[in-house]
């Protein structure tokens, strides 16, 4: 402007141009407020308005010429500079006279996404030996920028904006972290690892005060927890059976104490040891029973993923067996997500046998699945990576349930979380059918 010769990538392109646009409205403002007789301030405004405006027009013309012949960022360098990283949070100023700038204002703030295949696209492009320059558009998390209403946000996570409108992007000196397609072993972000001494917790007394606290905050309990509810609470205090609740979830119609609430009231008993011999026989049943249960679980599974016989599997998989062993006794079925839910996200052992037997790593069998993607985490934190992957995912398995319908969710539209992209599947009652990984990772 006035004589200087602007450039896109020049720093403060548009300083200038702003202070030109405040005086020009300075000057109009001051040009209403004059008297008419006031002829040579009159003039000297209307010249000054007049020169200002077209210099004005003549640097947007400029500019929008320059960025017609090349722009400035392609959507394969904000992925290699930004968006490959996990949770790269930038700050981004559109050119001035762009569309984006329009819509969302010059300034916005947040975390490019990318839907599986976008990814895998430009991972491809950034291994070319010549890296193209695409002006497409680039999608944003923009959930913590207070200054964009809900449908600008809304906008810019479904459809985005355009690479070739950003003049400048800027962004943290944070250590750059890149998960996506990397092998071995991962940790779970942001995790802090505290010491807990449980040798002395009355887990019967912790159980009956989580599922006490619940209820009263308003959340809701799956048939086991209420089960489970039921059972501690009659072991502690048998006249509680007496209660109303205690005759609609804990009874059978003909009054008799259901199966399951009996079970975990032995259970109570036996954590509690105050449990009878006659009592114990009684326990050893129900474990029986539920071993019985469990075990024809794991054929079929087996069977499924391996096509081979529970017999045979023991036989070459001896440590593998030993292990899913310890779950029959070990695995208890309960509530992952309930917050904000219209029903609790959960998990029983058909489901734990399905995730963990096709896709946990450490164990790992031959046969119809032995080339299904494996989790790159420990065995402990599978559990916690689904959690994970509820609670970011609520609102859209909210729109499923609320319909009585069931929530999947897989390939382009799957989950992206730490470098991978996961594969859920949601039944209409709240039980968590699959979970996987999408991607194998790298040897």
């Amino acid at each position: 402007m006035f004589g200087i010769k602007e450039k896109i990538n020049d720093d403060s392109l548009y300083m200038l141009n702003d202070m030109v646009e405040n005086q020009v409205i300075n000057s109009k403002k001051e040009l209403s407020e004059l008297s008419p007789d006031n002829e040579e301030r009159i003039e000297f405004l209307t010249t000054q308005i007049k020169n200002y405006e077209t210099e004005l027009e003549r640097f947007k013309a400029s500019i929008e010429k320059q960025l017609k012949e090349r722009f400035q960022f392609s959507i394969e360098e904000l992925y290699a500079m930004y968006g490959q990283y996990e949770n790269k949070y930038i700050s981004i100023e559109f050119h001035k006279f762009s569309e984006s700038a329009s819509k969302f204002g010059r300034n916005i703030a947040g975390v490019i996404i990318y839907q599986k295949k976008e990814r895998e696209e430009l991972e491809k492009a950034l291994s070319e030996e010549t890296v193209p320059r695409t002006n497409a558009m680039v999608k944003l998390d923009c959930s913590k920028n207070e200054k964009l209403s809900d449908e600008q946000k809304a906008q810019l996570l479904k459809n985005g904006f355009k690479s070739g409108d950003v003049y400048e992007v800027l962004a943290s000196n944070m250590p750059l972290v890149k998960s996506y397609n990397q092998a071995g072993k991962k940790e779970i972000p942001n995790t802090m690892d505290i010491k807990f001494d449980s040798r002395d917790m009355d887990i019967n007394h912790t159980y009956l005060y989580l599922f006490s606290q619940r209820i009263k905050n308003g959340g809701k309990l799956i048939a086991e927890e209420w089960a489970k509810f039921c059972g501690i609470g009659i072991n502690f205090e048998p006249s509680s059976a007496d209660s109303e609740i205690m005759k609609i979830v804990a009874f059978d119609e003909e009054g008799n104490l259901k199966p399951l609430v009996r079970f975990y009231e032995l259970e109570a008993k036996f954590y509690s040891k105050n449990i009878s011999k006659e009592e114990i026989a009684e326990f050893n049943t129900f474990l029986k029973q539920r071993r019985e249960i469990r075990t024809e679980q794991i054929r079929k599974e087996i069977k499924r993923s391996t096509n081979k016989t529970l017999e045979k599997f023991q036989e070459e998989y001896p440590e593998i067996y030993s292990e899913i062993q310890k779950s029959i006794i070990q695995f208890d079925t309960e509530t992952l997500y309930y917050h904000d839910t219209v029903k609790p996200i959960y998990w029983n052992y058909e489901s734990y046998l399905h995730i963990y037997l096709r896709h946990c790593d450490e164990l790992e069998i031959e046969g119809h699945f032995e080339d299904k993607t494996k989790f790159q985490y420990n065995q402990k934190d599978i559990r916690r990576i689904l959690k994970i992957a509820i609670e970011n995912l609520k609102d859209k398995i909210n729109e499923r349930l609320t319909l009585g319908k069931e929530f999947r969710i897989w390939d382009d539209k799957a989950l992206y979380f730490n470098g991978n992209h996961y594969s859920i599947h949601i039944l209409k009652d709240g039980r968590v059918a699959s979970f996987h990984p999408m991607e194998n990772p790298k040897e």
